[in-house]
């Protein structure tokens, strides 16, 4: 059985680069508790992912650490990409993308376009570590995504849950189907973002 521990970001910046936008102070220190949880698990992790994008890694960088594991940088791992142009009325954006995975705002991705990329990738990494876990470090929506394919009944509701940081365990067996536990962040002050 193959099983990763899907980690969604501490609390970042909003303003900025997308791709550079850091962690917040308070972010950095849920990164510490977030890995020290991570660290404690069993199955223990044998190898780290992250998006590319600052903030992911930043969130596993102090696990890296302790474990003596690199970060290997995953470029499918990016947050879902929604739109070129500012959008108007983002929580209704987001709700009809999760009614219908083929809906597109202009220059964005479809969910089904984002989760294709994401669960692809996925099953590469799970590749090297059939029997091992793992830990993978992403964003929000992509995250929802990828719980959503290894759980349909995860919706759009259920990713409005998702707390900034959070953690899930995913269990992929051989035979059989994948088991998605919300293991969450109890003890550690999380941040929701509104919509």
């Amino acid at each position: 059985m193959h099983s990763f521990y899907m980690v969604r970001h501490g609390k970042s910046e909003l303003e900025g680069d997308e791709a550079a936008r850091p962690l917040m102070a308070e972010g950095l220190v849920q990164a510490r508790q977030v890995s020290d949880k991570i660290a404690s698990l069993t199955p223990s992790v044998v190898a780290i992912y992250s998006s590319p994008f600052t903030r992911a890694r930043q969130t596993l960088e102090p696990l890296a650490e302790a474990l003596g594991l690199p970060i290997t940088v995953v470029d499918e791992l990016r947050e879902k990409h929604m739109s070129d142009e500012p959008i108007p009325d983002l929580p209704a954006a987001r709700s009809h993308m999760w009614e219908d995975f083929d809906f597109r705002l202009t220059g964005g991705e479809t969910n089904a376009e984002a989760q294709v990329r994401a669960t692809t990738a996925l099953k590469k990494i799970q590749s090297a570590h059939p029997s091992e876990a793992i830990a993978v470090v992403s964003h929000g929506t992509l995250m929802g995504l990828i719980l959503n394919t290894y759980d349909s009944s995860f919706g759009y509701e259920e990713w409005r849950a998702i707390t900034m940081p959070d953690i899930f365990r995913v269990d992929v067996p051989l035979l059989g189907a994948p088991v998605v536990e919300h293991i969450g962040c109890d003890e550690i002050e999380t941040f929701k973002v509104k919509g």
